[in-house]
């Protein structure tokens, strides 16, 4: 199976989006308001140890 170049720029472009979106997801988590403890919080901390923090990281998750 031959993978063009085409094909590895976009797959490149995808790794690199989805590591972006887990560098936002571990920001997000560091830098919401802990007081109380809500969805927000909960959400971005389990994304970040889970891996789908480079789909959370994309997400604006209210913290109220």
């Amino acid at each position: 199976m031959k993978i063009t170049i085409n094909s590895s720029i976009l797959l490149l472009v995808i790794y690199i989006l989805l590591f972006i979106g887990e560098i936002k997801c571990i920001y997000k988590a560091c830098t919401c308001n802990w007081e109380p403890v809500g969805k927000a919080e909960i959400l971005y901390t389990v994304g970040s140890l889970t891996g789908l923090g480079s789909i959370i990281g994309w997400i604006d998750i209210e913290d109220n």
